[in-house]
């Protein structure tokens, strides 16, 4: 057995993936088993569905969806003035028709507020409101409160730096085929360099 082979089948995710797929694979090898990388590939998704489904409770418990609480981010951003509806659609890569309704919701729940653009009537601002503010605030403690929880005696401070650092670089190689996210990623950087100036 190769060390590639140990480490995967000593993988937790290995028995996720020892029942998937064919039998025989297309060039008629019966023993072709998981690869390294989809091992990794794998382990990396299945641990996201557990983060996501977790992270929803938290924000269950605060009353709020996952868009919500990362729109109220971007609107915080804005401080007094706020932010543009586009703005938000572009930072959590939404069209208009799904930030519509997820600044109606914290409309409704007073969380934010529109106001006009004092530049251009076509446009509104959406601002934090105090509620909101403080309202993010209990949804990032709690988060950190589980993050904390999650890594204490589990990951060294080291380990976690580490882990950072290769996680960055899997985004950075993922989302380089992506159009989209790097458009973000400029335009985010481009606005982070203008504020620093």
């Amino acid at each position: 057995m190769s060390s590639k082979t140990s480490v995967i089948e000593n993988s937790p995710i290995w028995e996720v993936m020892r029942g998937m797929g064919p039998g025989e694979g297309q060039d008629g090898c019966t023993k072709c088993g998981p690869t390294l990388d989809g091992a990794v590939m794998c382990s990396i998704m299945v641990l996201n569905s557990v983060l996501e489904r977790q992270g929803n409770r938290i924000l269950e418990e605060h009353g709020l969806t996952l868009p919500q609480w990362l729109a109220l981010g971007c609107v915080a951003a804005g401080g007094a003035s706020g932010v543009p509806h586009a703005q938000i659609g572009s930072k959590l890569m939404l069209s208009k028709a799904p930030v519509t309704g997820v600044v109606d919701r914290l409309e409704r729940a007073g969380l934010a507020e529109r106001h006009p653009d004092a530049h251009d009537r076509r446009v509104s601002r959406v601002v934090i409101t105090e509620d909101g503010l403080a309202m993010w605030w209990r949804v990032k403690n709690s988060f950190s409160t589980f993050s904390n929880d999650l890594f204490d005696g589990f990951l060294s401070e080291g380990e976690q730096e580490k882990l950072l650092e290769l996680l960055g670089r899997m985004l950075g190689a993922f989302a380089s085929r992506d159009p989209q996210i790097m458009g973000e990623w400029k335009r985010a950087a481009s606005e982070g360099e203008e504020k620093s100036q």
